[in-house]
C-alpha cells in the first residue's frame, strides 16, 4: 500500500473486492480553538474499523498508535481472534489521520480497554456477514457452518467451503459496526491470551524498521530552528524577536533559505548538517526577558501563580471534626518534577502538495496535532494529514509534538518539503550571539 495518505483514502473509498466496517459517530472530540458546539455541528461522522480485501487480507484501521507497549500486535491478536484468520494475515493500520478512527490521544494505557472494544466489534460484524453470505453459498445453516483460518466450511463436510476472499471477490460490501454482533466465547480463544512474538521486533532487531527519523521523501530538505535564549519561554509570549541577521549565514553551503514568522526563526539548507550548522551561525538579536520564576523551585512558581479558590465539596464540619482527632496529620505531599526524556531528538518531516499538508510525525496524539496544525496555519482540518511513525521514545514532546509544527511552517516558507529535528539550536545566554570566526 501506497504511503501517499491521500491515495491510501482514496483506495479505501473507491477499492472493489472488498468489505468494509465503518462505526458512526456523532462528530470528533472538541479541540482547542473550536467553536463551542463544534463538534456536535461536524454532525455524523463515518470512521472506516476494518477491510477484509479478495485475497482474505485484513485491514484494521486504530486512531491510537503503539509507544511500544505492543498494541500492534494484540489489536491484530483480537481481530484474527474474532475473524478465525491467522495472525499474519492481519494489519493494523494505527494513526493515520488519512485512514484511523479519530479515537483521542494514546494516553494511560487505555487502548486495549477502550479502543479495543470497537474494533473486535466490527470483526464481529464482518464474520456474522461472511458466514452468513457463505451460508447462502454452500446451501446450508450457519450452524452447520465451521470457521478455520479465514475459510468458511461445512463442518460435516470438511472439503466443502468458500474463503473470505471468494466471498467479497467481485463486490464492495460496505457494513456498519454493530455492538451487538455476537462475539466469540471467551472459552474458544485461541490466540487472544496467549504467547505469540511482537509483529514488529523482527523488523526492529535488523534495523530495518522505518522510524520517524528514517523517513525520506524525494526533493527533502532539513530545517533546525533557532530559539530565545530564556529556556522554558521559546516563542510562547510574542514580541522577542529584536533583528536576523541574514548574512551571518550566507557562508553556509546549500542554504536554502532563513525562515521569519513572528517570533519563528528558523533555517532551512540541502543537508542536515548544513542546517545544524547555520543555526548555530545565525546571529540573532531577542529583546531581553526578565519575567521568568527560578525553575528549579517548581513547587514555589506554581504556588505563586495567580489563583482563585474553588470550592469542591462542603460538607459536615471539617475544623471541628480535626479538633477533636485523636491524631492529627497535617501534611504537604510534592511530587517532584520527572524528566520525559526519550533517548533521541524529535523529528518531522512536512510536505506541501497542492495546498495540501501530509506531516509524518511521532506524535502520540495524531488527530489533536492535525487540529493544533491547523490552528496554527489556518487551514481546514481535511487538507491536512499525520502519518505516524515510531520514534525515539513516548514521553516528553510525543504529546504536544512542537516539531512537526516546525517542520510545517519552515515548509511552507521554502516550498519544499523539510525535514526537522528537535532539540533545536538554541541562543546562548545573553540578548545577541555574534556570528563565530
Amino acid at each position: 500500500m501506497t504511503r501517499d495518505p491521500a491515495a491510501r483514502r482514496r483506495h479505501w473509498q473507491e477499492a472493489g473486492d472488498v468489505l468494509l466496517v465503518y462505526r458512526e459517530t456523532m462528530g470528533r472530540p472538541p479541540r482547542l480553538g473550536d467553536a463551542p458546539g463544534a463538534a456536535l455541528a461536524a454532525g455524523p461522522q463515518r470512521a472506516l474499523y476494518l477491510a477484509v480485501d479478495g485475497a482474505g487480507r485484513v485491514t484494521a484501521f486504530n486512531g491510537h498508535v503503539d509507544l511500544g507497549t505492543g498494541i500492534r500486535t494484540a489489536l491484530a491478536q483480537i481481530v484474527a481472534e474474532e475473524l478465525d484468520v491467522p495472525l499474519a494475515q492481519v494489519a493494523m493500520d494505527l494513526g493515520s489521520t488519512a485512514t484511523a478512527p479519530d479515537q483521542g490521544g494514546t494516553i494511560a494505557s487505555e487502548t486495549i480497554q477502550i479502543a479495543a472494544i470497537p474494533l473486535r466489534q466490527a470483526a464481529a460484524t464482518a464474520r456474522r456477514h461472511l458466514v452468513e453470505a457463505a451460508s447462502r453459498r454452500l446451501n446450508r445453516g450457519v450452524a452447520e457452518l465451521a470457521v478455520e483460518s479465514g475459510t468458511v466450511r461445512v463442518a460435516a463436510e470438511p472439503e466443502r467451503g468458500v474463503s473470505y476472499g471468494e466471498l467479497v471477490r467481485g463486490d464492495r460490501i460496505e457494513l456498519t459496526l454493530d455492538p451487538d454482533a455476537p462475539v466469540k466465547p471467551v472459552a474458544d480463544y485461541t490466540l487472544v491470551g496467549r504467547p505469540v512474538p511482537r509483529v514488529d521486533i523482527p523488523a526492529k532487531a535488523v534495523g530495518a524498521w522505518t522510524y520517524i527519523h528514517d523517513v525520506r521523501v524525494p526533493g527533502m530538505v532539513h530545517g533546525r530552528v533557532v530559539r530565545p535564549p530564556s529556556a522554558g519561554v521559546d516563542i510562547a509570549f510574542g514580541g522577542r524577536l529584536a533583528s536576523v541577521d541574514e548574512a551571518s549565514v550566507a557562508h553556509i553551503p546549500g542554504l536554502v533559505g532563513v525562515v521569519v514568522v513572528g517570533d519563528f526563526v528558523g533555517v532551512v539548507a540541502e543537508r542536515e548538517e548544513n542546517a545544524a550548522e547555520a543555526a548555530r551561525c545565525l546571529s540573532v538579536t531577542w529583546r531581553p526577558w526578565a519575567a521568568l520564576p527560578d525553575l528549579n523551585r517548581p513547587e514555589a512558581a506554581l504556588r505563586d501563580n495567580p489563583a482563585t479558590a474553588r470550592k469542591l465539596l462542603d460538607r459536615g464540619d471539617v475544623e471541628r471534626a480535626l479538633t477533636h482527632a485523636q491524631a492529627r496529620l497535617d501534611r504537604t505531599y510534592v511530587w517532584p518534577y520527572q524528566m520525559h526524556g526519550s533517548i533521541g531528538p524529535s523529528c518531522a518531516v512536512a510536505e506541501f502538495r497542492d495546498g495540501d499538508l501530509v506531516v509524518w510525525s511521532g506524535t502520540q496524539n495524531p488527530h489533536v496535532l492535525r487540529s493544533d496544525l491547523a490552528l496554527l496555519l489556518d487551514m481546514a482540518e481535511e487538507r491536512i494529514a499525520i502519518e505516524r511513525h515510531e520514534a525515539a521514545g513516548c514521553y516528553g514532546r510525543n504529546c504536544a509534538d512542537d516539531v512537526a509544527a516546525d517542520a510545517a511552517l519552515l515548509a511552507r516558507a521554502v516550498g519544499r518539503p523539510v525535514r526537522c529535528s528537535s532539540p533545536a539550536s538554541r541562543s546562548m545566554p545573553g540578548s545577541r550571539r555574534a556570528r563565530p570566526r
